[in-house]
């Protein structure tokens, strides 16, 4: 065993005094150029107490150009995300606007404006059955005549001058609501295949009864409505104000009223050249 512990000592020792110069060796060695400049640099540039400073310096100018960026990025998107809230609120507006619109005019379309039906004949019969009496003058070989049901007839209060004075617009119009969509669409193509209605002497045109704001929009096809029926070409108004027009053997769709008085303009001057 003394042996052993001895031998074993031994070669420790023996690795000691082996390992010891080498690392002595690296220890001592000179470090490589490249090394040595860059500390020599280093030490060179910075006095004591200077390069603590200049660090510092450093990420505090780093810390202020990250905070401004961050600033401008934030600004940015807080500008394009109130931009999207708005456009979408605009976007939510004109939807409600618009089925409120719709909503409106689908509660009134089982009306009917009657114009031109003077008001001196409302002291001798009631307004009911002066529209009766003009039904049976613009149908008169419709058998089914007597059974058009009129919920309500009355005048259309007239508007007022800022004087209060009535403006002096010509009979008042006449509102109807019958009972059924079907007899009111009856009516008004019936009135629409004749182009002009005559009753009593009085010229009476009926129409459709929408809000003011559709209304504005369809009286913009007035005029090429009329240029139309003086060519012979069939249209259509549909809803809220689309105009439908068939021009040769095309049927054309228009929602810009000046674009289709163009069109009809056209068609007109080829019909004259032929």
């Amino acid at each position: 065993n003394i042996k052993k512990m001895n031998g074993t000592s031994g070669k420790n020792s023996r690795l000691k005094s082996t390992s010891s110069p080498k690392i002595d060796q690296m220890l001592s060695s000179q470090p490589r150029d490249n090394e040595a400049n860059a500390v020599q640099a280093s030490t060179s540039m910075a006095k004591p107490g200077e390069t603590d400073s200049s660090v510092i310096n450093e990420i505090r100018n780093m810390k202020r150009e990250l905070q401004d960026k961050i600033q401008v990025v934030g600004t940015d998107d807080w500008v394009k995300l109130k931009t999207a809230v708005s456009q979408l609120e605009d976007e939510n507006v004109r939807s409600t606007e618009a089925r409120i619109q719709y909503q409106e005019n689908y509660s009134r379309r089982n009306n009917l404006r009657i114009k031109g039906v003077p008001e001196l004949i409302d002291k001798e019969k009631s307004v009911t059955e002066c529209v009766k009496d003009i039904l049976r003058s613009l149908l008169p070989n419709d058998e089914d005549i007597n059974q058009i049901v009129i919920e309500r007839a009355h005048r259309i209060p007239t508007a007022l001058k800022e004087d209060r004075q009535l403006i002096p617009f010509g009979p008042r119009h006449i509102l109807v609501r019958f009972l059924r969509f079907s007899d009111r669409e009856k009516i008004q193509l019936r009135a629409r295949d004749l182009g002009t209605f005559n009753w009593n002497g009085n010229k009476v045109d009926f129409f459709p009864d929408f809000t003011k704001e559709v209304q504005d929009k369809r009286n913009k096809f007035t005029e090429v409505r009329r240029m139309c029926r003086a060519k012979g070409l069939k249209y259509t108004l549909q809803y809220p104000a689309v105009f439908w027009v068939t021009v040769g053997r095309e049927r054309l769709r228009f929602e810009d009223a000046a674009a289709a008085k163009r069109r009809v303009d056209n068609y007109q001057g080829q019909k004259e050249g032929e």
